[in-house]
């Protein structure tokens, strides 16, 4: 995927939807996928996990938009986490501590256990 392309997609599995994330994660793209990202975890009504595996890239625009869908998801009490970081966006998240506010698993198959 082109490096200023982004993407989300969902899949229900289970009780959970999986959130697929491609692209960077970047003051250029999270203003294209927050409404929308918004939008489809409210209708879910279900955990949500995000995987960041094709996420090779996350600046502060990212984080404040995961943040605010964490925010989002505890008002309507629905579960987050997040799966599948990739060594540079894993380095942000452990200098920013962001494992204080979400569950992270290695990868999916840990996140659906």
């Amino acid at each position: 995927m082109n490096e200023d392309k982004i993407g989300i997609r969902s899949e229900e599995l289970g009780n959970k939807m999986v959130v697929h994330v491609q692209g960077n994660l970047d003051v250029h793209n999270t203003h294209k996928i927050e409404k929308d990202l918004l939008t489809l975890v409210s209708s879910s009504g279900k955990s949500v996990i995000f995987n960041l595996s094709e996420v090779p890239f996350i600046s502060s625009a990212g984080l404040r938009l995961l943040v605010t869908t964490l925010r989002h998801c505890q008002e309507q009490k629905i579960s987050i986490s997040i799966c599948g970081l990739q060594r540079a966006v894993e380095k942000v998240f452990d200098i920013i501590g962001m494992q204080q506010l979400f569950t992270i698993y290695p990868d999916l198959e840990a996140a659906l256990k």
